[in-house]
């Protein structure tokens, strides 16, 4: 039924994890956001100020150059693929990390790239409580990630939801993840089968 299908949340929410399970679990192609190769994401954690916007805009050119090639090389997702990110997640963070002119310039490279990539027909947002994405974040240990505090992600769930209100002509389904353990519980993997398989309608849904 839908042929691009994306994972969205906060840092530690677990979009990689059920993108994983999901893409095995169907045999399709999948597509990691390669956020590990921003050479400013270390430096951007020691000091925001001095390097939001170098990262900012060195994560929109790396998301913009894979969602480009990939739809080019697979004739606009006609195969179909699971992502564990959205083009759109660079103005939310960008939202929060950069302000004043540096912002408008930001806005006007993603607006201008936005439009040139293909859209996803799904996407689904893991909404998971932000005391548990704490433990995720200090399970996963990262060491630039360790700062991050609960006051940041929630400023990034709240920016995700105010930019979903915005968004016309796209299929958002917010998943409410805690009893969804993928891990712990191998029959949440059909449960999440059938909710990729579900006719939603163009706007917000709530699972």
């Amino acid at each position: 039924m839908y042929n691009y299908i994306a994972f969205e949340g906060v840092i530690g929410a677990g979009k990689t994890t059920f993108a994983k399970a999901i893409a095995s679990q169907l045999h399709t192609r999948l597509l990691l956001e390669e956020f590990e190769d921003n050479p400013f994401l270390e430096s951007f954690y020691q000091d925001k100020d001095k390097y939001s916007f170098p990262a900012e805009l060195s994560f929109l050119a790396s998301r913009y150059h894979q969602l480009k090639d990939i739809s080019i090389k697979n004739d606009l997702f006609q195969e179909k693929i699971i992502s564990d990110f959205v083009f759109y997640k660079s103005l939310v963070f960008a939202s929060i990390n950069l302000k004043g002119d540096e912002m408008m310039l930001y806005r006007k490279l993603f607006d201008i790239m936005f439009s040139q990539i293909p859209k996803p027909d799904l996407t689904i947002y893991v909404q998971l409580s932000i005391e548990k994405v704490l433990k995720n974040i200090a399970k996963r240990g990262r060491v630039y990630e360790q700062s991050i505090d609960a006051l940041y992600l929630e400023q990034i769930h709240h920016n995700y939801i105010q930019y979903f209100n915005q968004l016309q002509h796209h299929r958002i389904v917010i998943l409410h993840s805690e009893q969804l353990d993928i891990y712990e519980n191998k029959n949440s993997l059909p449960i999440l089968e059938e909710l990729l398989n579900t006719p939603f309608p163009e706007g917000i849904s709530y699972i």
